[in-house]
């Protein structure tokens, strides 16, 4: 992927105080080669800005798949405006120097504020995400808050693509918030329900390559899958299903499988022996 520009004056964007200022909980800053990496509209983006653009990759996106629509009867596939989404995401059709200049002129605080916060823009984010995202934020920090909005990402998402040895998921829409498995967590993880077993995409995927062979391959999790999943290994582990299959959860993530390689190497070393005094 090569890098696209918006040219705009250095000082109606900050990157560093808009993405992490509290007012969105997706984006990591890479210092390193001063690149930021997130998600939002379904999409995983690379910024960088420099004094006379912005720059931007998109990395993966799941708008590619909506793209096509039907016109008499011919299938007519639009080309995604991501310039248009990304500068919408921003605003920047808004001047801020204008805004600042007012503000600054009302306020003293805000008139030596803004010499070093510069560019903050306040952005159009989806209001499902937003709404969620600051459910999480009572009595939270922001790396906290972060930390809670990936795992609702990761497992009620839709993945969008792989980079730089990470997931990258998508938030997930409302409707899936609302079904059956978020209530199974509870149960499970709150109101001592051992045997009920939330499943979702991960859970899918270790009953249909170990367990039910026949549901390999299937795109959705369906309300009569979700219970033959769940109905299975209720009836293979018993009332304390739900415990059990988490040993399998833990077993089946990456990361801790490779800390298992890691110990099964150290443990395969040959014991120095102990000099003699």
């Amino acid at each position: 992927m090569s890098w696209n520009k918006i040219v705009y004056n250095f000082r109606e964007l900050q990157l560093m105080g808009t993405l992490s200022g509290g007012q969105s909980f997706r984006w990591v800053h890479h210092k390193e080669d001063d690149v930021w990496v997130g998600v939002f509209a379904k999409t995983v983006w690379k910024l960088k800005e420099n004094d006379k653009c912005l720059q931007y990759e998109v990395i993966g996106s799941l708008l590619d798949n909506q793209t096509e629509t039907k016109s008499s009867g011919n299938i007519k596939t639009e080309k995604v405006d991501y310039k248009t989404i990304l500068e919408g995401y921003f605003r920047l059709d808004m001047d801020l120097g204008v805004c600042y200049k007012e503000w600054s002129s009302k306020d003293e605080l805000f008139r030596k504020a803004c010499n070093q916060f510069y560019g903050i823009r306040m952005l159009r984010q989806e209001p499902v995400e937003n709404l969620f995202s600051f459910i999480c934020s009572q009595n939270n920090h922001i790396s906290r808050i972060s930390s809670m909005v990936e795992k609702l990402c990761t497992h009620y998402g839709e993945k969008i693509c792989e980079y730089d040895g990470k997931d990258f998921y998508a938030f997930p829409e409302v409707e899936k918030l609302s079904e059956p498995q978020v209530a199974d967590c509870i149960c499970l993880m709150s109101l001592n329900h051992l045997e009920a077993l939330p499943v979702d995409t991960h859970v899918y995927q270790i009953a249909a390559q170990n367990y039910l062979p026949h549901l390999r391959g299937k795109k959705n999790v369906t309300d009569k899958m979700y219970v033959e999943i769940g109905d299975h290994f209720r009836s293979l582990y018993g009332h304390m299903a739900g415990w059990a299959h988490t040993v399998l959860f833990c077993a089946d993530l990456k990361k801790f499988q490779q800390k298992e390689n890691c110990n099964t190497e150290e443990n395969s070393k040959p014991k120095k022996k102990r000099k003699k005094l």
